[in-house]
């Protein structure tokens, strides 16, 4: 049985994280759903583990690192078993977002957390860095790399628009 005051501070945990976890899970595994399953299973992982932190970034830090490595895993076992990831669908999402989802869906695993932390949450190079356990320099050459090849991608689409 879990404390009432334990239960209590996970949700406050749950609250205070899951649109950011919700993104990073969609930003890898592309469908609303999936995302869901994978937000649940990031925040099990934190129940099963009884993790305390230090302070909020530390909590948030620890979980988007799990939310991106459970959404590793089910890309993996999904590509075990020779699933078409191109058929799943995007229910849910407007276009523009989806546009966007789908390129940054395109990136290298190590460029996707990045771009996202950078730009839809506001987190420095050196924050990310920090979360992500790497030089402050190596993101920021990420970030410049996924900048360029979002422009690239996203370009792409835009020109072929106008060739409609």
């Amino acid at each position: 049985m879990v404390p009432e005051n334990h239960t209590d501070n996970l949700r406050e945990i749950y609250d205070r994280n899951v649109d950011v976890i919700y993104h990073i899970c969609l930003i890898y595994l592309k469908n609303p759903a999936d995302a869901e399953d994978a937000v649940h299973n990031a925040f099990v992982k934190l129940m099963e583990k009884g993790m305390t932190f230090e302070n909020e970034q530390h909590e948030r830090n620890w979980l988007i690192k799990v939310a991106a490595n459970v959404s590793k895993n089910m890309l993996r076992h999904w590509s075990r078993y020779n699933a078409d990831l191109e058929e799943v669908t995007d229910e849910g999402v407007t276009d523009e977002y989806s546009e966007v989802l789908d390129a940054l869906s395109r990136l290298p695993d190590k460029l996707k957390i990045p771009v996202y932390l950078f730009y839809y949450h506001g987190y420095n190079s050196k924050e990310i860095a920090s979360i992500l356990k790497e030089n402050d320099s190596t993101i920021r050459n990420r970030l410049q790399k996924a900048k360029k090849l979002l422009r690239d991608v996203l370009g792409e689409s835009e020109g072929d628009n106008e060739n409609d």
